[in-house]
């Protein structure tokens, strides 16, 4: 094997010396390294959801957006979860034997109470304690851009606050 590889000559470049050079797309070649055409290279792209202005906003504070971006997938350990690992969990503020997402964002009595403090001024009457309402009116009102920015900045607020309230409770007793 070793005289096999030693006994074929290497290719004779004559354009001059060896040199570097970066893929940044399909048969596009630079001497310049780029990490944003590196990710491009080897990311998956899916489509952007369209919640995804409420989770990602220059105002967001990061700890809060990732938070509410595991809840709107669904994918907080709550007790609908933990039950497929044989534990069952109840809402430790109201009690509700199926804490799911949907119970603790906003149809847990205590929470929705929390909710209606906190944006009441500025939903009005259109305060929903169902889930799939509250971000579907995230989405189709218009408001100006000041309130959007607080209305966002409430809901990951409330949404990182209440989880860790719950996990606070649940894990400390």
């Amino acid at each position: 094997m070793i005289a096999t590889i030693t006994s074929v000559p290497p290719p004779v470049d004559s354009s001059g010396d060896d040199r570097y050079v970066w893929r940044h797309g399909v048969d596009d070649y630079k001497p310049c390294f780029s990490s944003l055409q590196t990710w491009q290279q080897i990311r998956v792209t899916h489509p952007t959801v369209p919640w995804s202005k409420i989770v990602w906003f220059p105002q967001a504070i990061p700890r809060f957006s990732f938070i509410t971006w595991l809840a709107l997938k669904d994918r907080l350990s709550t007790g609908a979860r933990s039950r497929a690992w044989g534990c069952y969990h109840v809402c430790l503020l109201c009690g509700e034997p199926d804490e799911t997402r949907y119970h603790m964002f906003f149809a847990c009595p205590y929470l929705f109470t929390v909710w209606i403090d906190l944006v009441g001024y500025l939903l009005g009457s259109r305060v929903n304690p169902d889930w799939s309402i509250t971000i579907a009116s995230f989405l189709s009102t218009r408001r100006k851009e000041i309130d959007t920015c607080l209305l966002k900045l409430a809901f990951q607020t409330t949404i990182y606050s209440l989880w860790r309230e719950r996990n606070s409770r649940r894990h400390q007793g």
